[in-house]
């Protein structure tokens, strides 16, 4: 009983705290995130963060950007793919992390609240080798295309990385697939194989994202048909939820639907899900995850 009645008053008072962040009342006195492992010299740190695209009670963009620049500071990925992307988002992104890191990609559509599914990728260790953006339809180089079952247009980016040291290379994908209907999601999936398949050529792949689907899914099946999950692969790993809705629970997906897959084969030394809070509030509505992996 104790117990629960403590998880209340955590979950209450972070609850304030939020509504005063975004009525300007209150501000963290410092933004320390502390949870990064150690990574081996060797491995390729690849992090994936839905970031809540708007605004809302438990969260102003504003302050949240800066959690999640904290965050990523800390945990210092070689390349990472974000999801709602505003452009709001990303001018945090780039005035916190731009000396770091370059990005790439554009829009799903020309609506003025469109989303990002952008790669950032560090400047000081690679050099870009090709970069796009694709729309999961049947028409995939149309701007804004989308399938009809889809409830809005989906695409992919990716950004291929050569290795300015070593000269290795990866294609870091990243997605943010439909939120409503598994029916969209597995001809989405089936788009962005075909494109995995392409940029394979290059050299290993890895493939991020938020992908509405648990491992239960037909989408899942048909991504791990061809990619590994890192979490099941990784040495060192951990599981559970990585859509949270703010700490609330979410009953529909009550296991991960973020994930990080890898081309078959690959070693990943550790897989972790990002659980950072900053004074008991949220990054966003999803947990970040992150893999060390080695090519």
């Amino acid at each position: 009983m104790n117990m629960l009645l403590n998880s209340v008053k955590v979950r209450f008072l972070s609850l304030i705290l939020a509504v005063m962040m975004t009525l300007g009342l209150y501000a963290p006195v410092s933004i320390e995130i502390t949870g990064a492992p150690e990574k081996s010299g060797n491995a390729v740190r690849v992090v994936s963060f839905n970031l809540r695209c708007k605004d809302d009670v438990y969260g102003k963009v504003e302050n949240r950007g800066m959690f999640i620049s904290a965050a990523l500071r800390n945990y210092a990925p070689d390349s990472f793919g974000v999801q709602e992307a505003t452009e709001k988002w990303l001018s945090i992104l780039d005035s916190e992390l731009g000396e770091s890191y370059a990005r790439v990609g554009v829009g799903r559509d020309s609506s003025k609240n469109t989303e990002y599914s952008a790669v950032f990728y560090r400047r000081d260790k690679f050099d870009l080798v090709d970069e796009g953006t694709i729309w999961l339809s049947e028409t995939p180089q149309v701007a804004g295309s989308k399938f009809f079952c889809s409830s809005m247009p989906r695409i992919c980016t990716w950004a291929t990385l050569r290795n300015k040291q070593t000269g290795e290379i990866y294609t870091h994908i990243n997605t943010h697939l439909d939120h409503l209907l598994e029916r969209a999601r597995v001809c989405q999936a089936d788009v962005l194989l075909s494109k995995v398949g392409e940029l394979a050529n290059y050299g290993p792949v890895v493939c991020t994202g938020d992908f509405n689907a648990d491992e239960e899914s037909k989408t899942y099946a048909k991504m791990t048909a061809v990619l590994d999950d890192s979490r099941i692969v990784a040495k060192a790993s951990e599981s559970g939820k990585t859509f949270h809705n703010y700490g609330r629970g979410d009953i529909v997906n009550s296991s991960a639907i973020d994930f990080i897959f890898v081309s078959k084969g690959t070693e990943v030394e550790q897989y972790k899900i990002i659980r950072d809070t900053v004074e008991n509030m949220y990054l966003s509505d999803h947990y970040g995850i992150m893999a060390d992996i080695c090519f």
